[in-house]
């Protein structure tokens, strides 16, 4: 009877944390779930990379005044 129900592929589901520290302030927020593919274009669009970063994080990038750090959370 398992072949008369629906099946569908999903994509692995993700959580992207950013965190954000300049100077004595941090900011942290988490963005998702969202598809991988979706949580790893808006991790590339974070750190101003062109392409997607690899693994998990945590990856960094220099801002103004500070650095933001952004990973995936399964």
């Amino acid at each position: 009877m398992a072949d008369d129900q629906l099946a569908l592929t999903v994509d692995p589901a993700c959580v992207v944390r950013i965190v954000e520290r300049r100077g004595e302030e941090e900011r942290s927020l988490r963005v998702g779930p969202l598809p991988e593919p979706d949580a790893r274009a808006l991790a590339a669009f974070l750190l101003n990379r062109t392409d997607a970063p690899p693994a998990d994080g945590p990856w960094r990038a220099a801002v103004a005044g500070g650095v933001r750090m952004v990973s995936l959370e399964r």
